[in-house]
């Protein structure tokens, strides 16, 4: 009887042992793996961007030229400085501005994208305007003197006659964009803004006007 209470409490410890034993030698809960890093390159450089566009200025259409450099980072932010000059030119129809340019892209990667670009700066133009503008033509009078006596005769102006007019003034152009993306480093860009101007007291309201441009960018990939 002795032994065989022994045996069965044997067989029990045996018993409780085992799930011990098993529980110590299942293997560890699996670790979640950790996320993948994915190191992508920041697109970055130097892109110049060769510039024509046509300009509303005093009611006549004229052809400015130009275009600007700048640093591209991430294909999104262009910082740099422009300048346009117009072309056909005479001595009462120049104009020229210029400033730093900035510039923000959307899509850029894409074959179609999008930007919002703005120059700010300062520039200078000429212009013909009518004398009336400055001075009243009857009132000009010409002081005529001959031997001891003078006299004054009035002489009327030309109501119709102009002259040359030069203002300097600040300037700033927002413009919206579209690019068309040809390579990676190249890409046609048409843009649609306006120029705004100020501090110009003679010909202000004369210089401000739209202007659509084309330009070919370079560089940037």
């Amino acid at each position: 009887m002795r032994h065989t209470l022994l045996n069965i409490a044997a067989g029990s410890i045996m018993l409780l042992g085992l799930p011990i034993q098993a529980s110590a030698q299942a293997p560890p809960p699996a670790q979640p793996a950790a996320p993948a890093m994915i190191v992508e390159e920041i697109q970055s450089g130097w892109l110049l961007a060769p510039d024509v566009r046509a300009t509303d200025i005093n009611g006549k259409t004229g052809a400015l030229a130009g275009g600007y450099l700048g640093r591209i980072t991430d294909r999104s932010w262009v910082i740099g400085a422009g300048g346009y000059m117009l072309t056909n030119r005479k001595d009462d129809f120049k104009l020229w501005y210029g400033g730093p340019v900035f510039e923000w892209l959307i899509r850029a990667d894409r074959k179609i994208g999008f930007g919002v670009r703005t120059l700010v700066g300062v520039g200078s133009g000429t212009l013909s305007q009518p004398l009336s503008d400055f001075i009243n033509p009857r009132e000009v009078v010409r002081n005529d003197r001959r031997g001891g006596g003078s006299r004054s005769t009035p002489r009327l102006v030309n109501p119709d006659a102009t002259i040359a007019v030069q203002d300097d003034f600040f300037v700033a152009e927002p413009q919206v964009n579209m690019m068309v993306n040809l390579t990676a480093g190249q890409r046609i860009v048409f843009g649609l803004g306006y120029r705004a101007v100020g501090n110009a007291p003679y010909l202000g309201d004369d210089l401000r006007g739209l202007s659509g441009s084309v330009s070919f960018q370079i560089g940037g990939k």
